[in-house]
């Protein structure tokens, strides 16, 4: 009998062979292989806003066995992704955003509606899917592109479409809002935010009149979040925005970045902070959340948290650079009336 080396055959091939032998010799029916899907993250380019009837797909599907050890690792990001430190300092950066944005036209009325497209992605933990003996396994996901119209005066019932990444159309009506305690629900709300830095800053901290911040890095990091919360989730008049951005230039901690890419693939400038996840991901690691910019308007784009360490064991999913979560503003506007786009 002919016998093929063992240095021909791909690593760990003569070891199954071994056992496919041994199933023959002893009349065994060798078992169904179980495998699992595993969505990994990838980039795609940025959605045509003529093209949204079906929402478009950030991932792609791998399969590996279950018998093997460890969870799949999903792709990486770390080479795809461009982003490298900028000489710019963030003060200059938000100064010339806070220039931009102080030009933006104003006469927005009450009975309008502001509307937004949005592409979003995101890890989520499945405590119900296990690998091998990790205890959960965290997957992409892409959500999908959103488009939403809210009342500017928060009194008219605004609507909610969400284009589902499988194919077909979500619509849900957006309630009445009150004004937020802690929050800006709609746009004349941002109306009474401070238009001048200092008070921006105040507000940015939760601070009262006088007050000043502690120091604290967890303070900054908490202003950060919310900085970031207020800009991807409304739409700021000029005043308010061009002091907004300045106050945010007085956190400490922040760098700049160039080649920031976000859901949909684009890349623009980011004001980031390290160690800060402005969108959640509870699987370790050291996070980095980004506020981007395109390159050339210095319109806002979005932000993304991208995970900045490497797995400290098999069991954690994400390399360095991979993306957790990123929100990509495609387009926000004010229409006459809920269900048009500009």
């Amino acid at each position: 009998m002919s016998t093929i080396p063992e240095k021909d055959l791909p690593p760990g091939r003569h070891r199954v062979l071994r056992e496919h032998l041994m199933r023959e010799i002893n009349g065994e029916t060798p078992p169904e292989p179980v495998r699992r899907i595993w969505r990994r993250p990838a980039f795609v380019a940025p959605v045509v806003a003529a093209a949204l009837s079906v929402a478009v797909v950030i991932g792609a599907s791998v399969t590996r066995d279950a018998a093997s050890d460890g969870p799949p690792r999903p792709h990486s990001g770390a080479s795809e992704r461009p982003e490298r430190r900028s000489s710019q300092s963030p003060a200059h950066l938000l100064e010339r955003v806070a220039v931009a944005a102080a030009k933006l036209p104003t006469g927005v009325e009450g009975d309008e509606f502001v509307y937004t497209k949005t592409d979003n992605y995101h890890w989520k933990m499945d405590p119900e899917k296990t690998v091998g003996d990790c205890d959960r396994t965290l997957e992409g996901h892409a959500w999908g592109v959103r488009e939403r119209w809210e009342s500017v005066d928060g009194q008219h019932v605004g609507l909610s479409r969400e284009h589902k990444t499988g194919g077909g159309v979500v619509e849900r009506p957006i309630a009445k809002q009150l004004p937020g305690k802690h929050s800006i629900n709609f746009y004349e709300q941002a109306l009474e935010l401070p238009t001048d830095t200092e008070g921006m800053h105040r507000w940015l901290y939760g601070l009262d009149p006088g007050e000043k911040p502690s120091g604290k890095r967890s303070a900054d990091e908490a202003a950060f979040v919310k900085a970031s919360g207020l800009l991807t989730g409304s739409l700021l008049p000029p005043k308010t925005a061009a002091a907004f951005y300045r106050a945010v230039a007085k956190i400490p901690g922040l760098i700049v970045l160039e080649g920031a890419r976000d859901a949909a693939g684009r890349t623009g400038v980011a004001v980031a902070m390290d160690g800060v996840s402005a969108i959640g991901f509870g699987q370790g690691g050291e996070p980095r959340s980004e506020l981007i910019f395109d390159q050339k308007t210095l319109a806002y784009m979005g932000q993304s948290t991208v995970n900045l360490s490497a797995p400290e064991n098999r069991c954690q999913p994400l390399e360095a650079g991979d993306l957790v979560g990123s929100v990509a503003i495609l387009e926000r506007a004010v229409v006459d009336k809920k269900g048009e786009r500009p």
